[in-house]
């Protein structure tokens, strides 16, 4: 049996477990669509893991003999059951967060070598350029966050997630997040003169 296989594996085995007879591109495009907006998963660790899960016995992969040779990938039963067993599992795990808005907050204030265009890079000299360059990172952010708010709503809208389903549940949560994370840098935008000064102290 298996053992101490990475995420990204469950990540194959979930996709297969949902999509049986995939090819590598239509798993990539189910990506995109589904748990990508909540596990970012390259198409490069797709292909490698899949080989990997291949050369374990956990996945078959059958070529087809005529027109293109598509490649496609079928769970096998030790797939499916390793498979089940993590699902069952219980887990502590916890959302891991990278965030480069967040991060570019978080290195302000910095004294930067004079003639640097601020405009350009968001730099900043000075204290009033610090507030400029933090009121425009809200501004983007905001509008960073409104367009996958929207990219949400229009999943949702689809009617391709059931009401009550456990996709439709994880698309909610991107939902709420959104949410809160614009009314973070709405508060930010409307007063980034507050996190300069005393308040901005190093941590």
């Amino acid at each position: 049996m298996p053992t101490a296989l990475p995420v990204s594996a469950y990540v194959v085995l979930g996709l297969l477990g949902r999509h049986d007879g995939a090819t590598p591109y239509q798993l990539d495009q189910r990506i995109r669509q589904s748990i990508g907006h909540f596990w970012v998963f390259p198409r490069s660790q797709l292909y490698a893991e899949a080989g990997r899960l291949v050369r374990r016995g956990l996945v078959v992969e059958r070529q087809e003999e005529g027109g293109r040779h598509r490649r496609t990938l079928s769970l096998t039963e030790e797939g499916r059951r390793e498979l089940c067993r993590w699902l069952a599992a219980p887990t502590r795990a916890i959302t891991e967060i990278h965030d480069e808005g967040l991060l570019r907050l978080y290195f302000q204030p910095q004294t930067c070598e004079a003639g640097i265009d601020a405009d350009a890079t968001g730099a900043a000299t000075g204290a009033a350029d610090t507030v400029d360059a933090i009121g425009r990172l809200a501004a983007e952010q905001i509008r960073a966050h409104e367009g996958q708010l929207d990219e949400y709503g229009r999943l949702v809208a689809s009617g391709t997630l059931p009401a009550g389903s456990p996709q439709r549940a994880t698309v909610e949560v991107g939902l709420r997040f959104e949410r809160m994370i614009i009314d973070f840098w709405r508060e930010i935008a409307a007063s980034p003169a507050h996190l300069v000064g005393e308040g901005g102290a190093e941590t």
